[in-house]
């Protein structure tokens, strides 16, 4: 095949995604306002982390009081990894907002601003992510990125990232996955359209009538072995479960 692909452990949901998610990819998941949709990305990043991934929480939308709040909904020890050291937080809301970290594991950039940031985040990174060579990052949220910086200045932020990838590829001996939690009730169809086209995998959720369930759409997946499906998906008293019903 050419590149690893890693099983997330929630085998309903490799399964749709064809296998796993590619290395150093993309897992999108796309939710609206109401959801839970965006507690899949958080079950997903959890479980690497009980693997002895490094977790990597790009915050953009909540104060870490907050944060830590939705953490605790989904049961994810969140202070608690961090303060072992198995996770840190880029509290990038905090940073443009004056807000200074009260956790040794939260980081402030200082003022921030679209020629400014990825510099800075940049310099964080190879700092904090030297010996740690399996990592995943979970960005909190997409739309919480585009209100700080907006879609435009975004757009090119995130550009600008890829080609620094590509130019400065990462080494063999690295295993990287990233996931976008994105509301698109938020951002504009234009944006979502654009920032679809560059995920390996991409995830989105519509409404039922029963509370607590949604439906889930396995949309997009660059594995071979991929077909687009959809289930249902249930979350109740912080844990989540996906039943695969049919084959698009």
């Amino acid at each position: 095949m050419g590149y690893k692909v890693f099983k997330t452990g929630i085998s309903a949901f490799d399964e749709m995604l064809g296998g796993g998610i590619i290395e150093d990819g993309t897992l999108l998941i796309v939710y609206y306002t109401g959801s839970y949709g965006w507690t899949l990305g958080v079950e997903v990043f959890k479980a690497f982390l009980s693997r002895g991934w490094y977790g990597i929480i790009s915050n953009y939308s909540f104060p870490y009081g907050l944060l830590r709040k939705y953490a605790m909904a989904v049961r994810f020890a969140l202070q608690t990894l961090g303060r072992e050291d198995r996770l840190m937080v880029i509290d990038v809301f905090g940073s443009v907002n004056g807000i200074q970290p009260k956790e040794s594991f939260v980081y402030s950039l200082g003022q921030v601003d679209g020629s400014t940031f990825l510099p800075k985040v940049l310099a964080l990174y190879k700092k904090m992510i030297e010996g740690r060579p399996k990592r995943i990052g979970i960005t909190v949220t997409v739309d919480g990125f585009v209100e700080i910086f907006g879609e435009n200045t975004g757009m090119k932020i995130l550009r600008r990232n890829m080609a620094l990838k590509e130019n400065f590829p990462r080494s063999r001996d690295e295993d990287v996955l990233n996931v976008f939690l994105i509301n698109k009730d938020r951002v504009s169809p234009r944006f979502l359209s654009w920032i679809s086209q560059y995920a390996e995998h991409i995830v989105e959720f519509k409404p039922t009538s029963r509370p607590g369930v949604e439906e889930i759409r396995v949309v997009k997946s660059l594995l071979p072995d991929f077909e687009p499906s959809r289930g249902i998906f249930k979350f109740k008293k912080g844990r989540v479960e996906i039943l695969p019903t049919l084959r698009d």
